[in-house]
């Protein structure tokens, strides 16, 4: 019964190792032994040159999460493969339970297909507005909404402070 394992690998290097193993897998004939392999990730949706662009963001950096038959012969595959360091709970590999592993797909799954927002303001940033009426002006975050994706900014307009409520595209940090 194959049961999922979490391992160890070098951060940055998740897609490269994630590849490797699938193919030493398809290699060696053990596709019966295993079963996924993922990289825990996000779809990130973030703001990059006045443009919304959606990267993936990995959950856990530094982490692979293998589902496999638990014998000794596996765990040494696995252990010898370029770029993994070695498995949660090193000697002895510790299993995740059913539950845990479960919720793991479930995240794993519900992440990638969803897109989850960064928030490039917070309140008390000091911004410059680059598009709009009040282009060049700078001032201060007051409120963040991002669900609209909108940021309430306090300008100073003929030496008054004045609340500006601009889109997220509108602006840039100082």
């Amino acid at each position: 019964m194959k049961k999922w394992y979490i391992v160890q690998v070098f951060t940055g290097q998740e897609k490269k190792i994630q590849k490797l193993i699938e193919e030493k897998i398809a290699i060696q004939g053990k596709e019966e032994e295993f079963g996924h392999v993922y990289i825990p990730v996000e779809n990130v949706g973030r703001i990059k040159n006045r443009e919304k662009v959606v990267t993936e963001r990995r959950i856990y950096p530094g982490y692979i999460v293998i589902e496999m038959e638990p014998m000794d012969e596996n765990f040494r595959f696995i252990r010898n493969i370029t770029g993994v360091m070695d498995f949660l709970g090193r000697d002895d590999p510790q299993a995740l339970s059913e539950e845990e592993a479960q919720k793991m797909v479930e995240i794993m799954e519900t992440k990638i297909n969803r897109i989850s927002r960064e928030i490039p303001f917070q309140k008390g940033d000091s911004v410059r507005i680059i598009d709009g009426p009040f282009l060049e002006f700078n001032g201060m975050v007051e409120d963040v909404y991002p669900d609209r994706e909108k940021v309430k900014v306090v300008v100073t307009i003929f030496g008054r402070q004045t609340p500006v409520e601009l889109n997220f595209l509108q602006l840039k940090l100082l």
